[in-house]
């Protein structure tokens, strides 16, 4: 008897077509660059993909594991003549891999994220904080153990995560405008410090901004892993309270840090104003941009700044050189994966180290001190690259680096109390 080929329900064959598998795209893989194999590159996943729909193999671990093998950077739809859309095609394939076989490892990593922004995850973030405070001292960092193998250095919950939610922050003369600022799940529970430096930065540059509350995870990491239902159920939830910050106090854009979120919130919501990344904000103040002392410094791109978000690596080049005083120094690799990507490095933490390794080494190359990026993921596996691999760099998130440069402790003072109560 003639055996069927499994059905793939969600994918349209066209997507996996439309390669004519030219080979482009393995000059941009992460993945391919560190193994130089076929099926570690783009073109080899969607081969796959069709010798799957065509009966040629089985849904099988291995299979499904070359494509938990992708850190979905997106560099390869960039390259791509004919416009593949392979987040598209990976995004449904790994739907259809989690509906039939269950991944524990995906599931303890990316359930928790649904409940962010709820009063008993806050309570458990608290509790952590308070716990590895008094186990751990003054060390920034909790290494983590997964079942994979891979050992991740997070740094530690924060006594004050979840504290700007619900607030509105207003600046010290006439309002320009209203923003809403989205920190997200990196900056609420780890990045503290972050999050308030972009709000500060935002009021003395005279916006007033709404950070709120009732919004949960942007749903972008279970997006990205196939978790689709997870994804509509957040979406859902945070465009109501979008929808509503319009309508009630009139906000006119959305301002995020982490450009994941900010490409999901711009390619796979439906949002009543815009999104920005905060270093388009930055450059709109240039006046207010003051040089540095020329201390070489370079710069990691994230990939999805200029893929989902769109932003031409020349916005950061811009506002690096204003803020520190000279062009950032660049090495080969500036634009390539840093090998973090979320679930991927704890599922393939060799590989993931391997392209992390290849970013510092190229990154020393450069002679910099200092390596500044704008993704919260990129800071994390960044700031463990240098301890292992580079102790001489340092690594800094652009709002900090920013925040060091253009804020005054006066000011971030007399802006800490410039703050009121979210009417709605």
């Amino acid at each position: 008897m003639e055996k069927k080929p499994p059905r793939l329900p969600l994918v349209d064959q066209k997507l996996a077509d439309a390669c004519v598998r030219c080979g482009l795209c393995k000059t941009v893989c992460p993945t391919y660059a560190v193994k130089l194999d076929e099926a570690y590159s783009p073109r080899g996943r969607i081969f796959l993909v069709k010798a799957l729909a065509e009966g040629k193999v089985d849904l099988s671990p291995e299979t499904v594991k070359r494509w938990d093998e992708c850190t979905l950077c997106r560099n390869c739809e960039l390259i791509c003549p004919n416009g593949v859309d392979y987040k598209d095609l990976l995004v449904k394939v790994r739907k259809t891999a989690n509906d039939r076989r269950r991944d524990w490892v995906k599931l303890l990593l990316l359930k928790p994220l649904t409940l962010q922004g709820s009063k008993v995850f806050r309570w458990l973030l608290k509790a952590g904080a308070l716990l590895t405070k008094l186990v751990l001292g003054k060390r920034n960092t909790v290494p983590v153990v997964f079942p994979t193998g891979a050992v991740k250095h997070f740094p530690k919950p924060k006594t004050d995560a979840g504290s700007l939610r619900g607030k509105v922050f207003l600046p010290e003369g006439r309002p320009k405008g209203t923003l809403v600022f989205f920190p997200g799940c990196m900056f609420e529970n780890f990045y503290t410090e972050t999050a308030k430096n972009a709000v500060r930065l935002l009021q003395k540059f005279g916006y007033r901004v709404i950070v709120p509350d009732g919004v949960g995870c942007c749903g972008g990491p279970h997006l990205y892993s196939g978790f689709l239902e997870d994804f509509s159920r957040l979406r859902e939830k945070n465009e109501r309270v979008f929808r509503l910050l319009k309508e009630k106090e009139g906000a006119e854009a959305l301002v995020v840090i982490c450009p994941t979120g900010g490409g999901t919130f711009k390619e796979d919501y439906g949002l009543p104003f815009p999104v920005y990344e905060l270093v388009e904000i930055l450059l709109k103040e240039e006046p207010a941009l003051r040089a540095g002392e020329g201390e070489p410094v370079t710069f990691h791109y994230p990939c999805h700044s200029y893929t989902a978000m769109g932003l031409s690596p020349g916005l950061f080049d811009e506002a690096v050189e204003k803020l520190s005083g000279r062009k950032p120094l660049k090495g080969e690799l500036n634009r390539s994966c840093c090998g973090f990507a979320g679930v991927f490095s704890v599922k393939n933490p060799e590989l993931s180290q391997q392209i992390l390794r290849r970013k510092m080494e190229d990154f020393e190359k450069t002679g910099a001190g200092l390596v500044l990026t704008s993704c919260p993921g990129c800071v994390l596996q960044l700031t463990e690259g240098a301890i292992r691999y580079a102790p001489r760099l340092r690594v800094e998130h652009l709002v900090d680096y920013a925040a060091r440069k253009l804020l005054t402790e006066r000011e971030k003072e007399v802006l800490d109390q410039l703050v009121e109560e979210l009417r709605i």
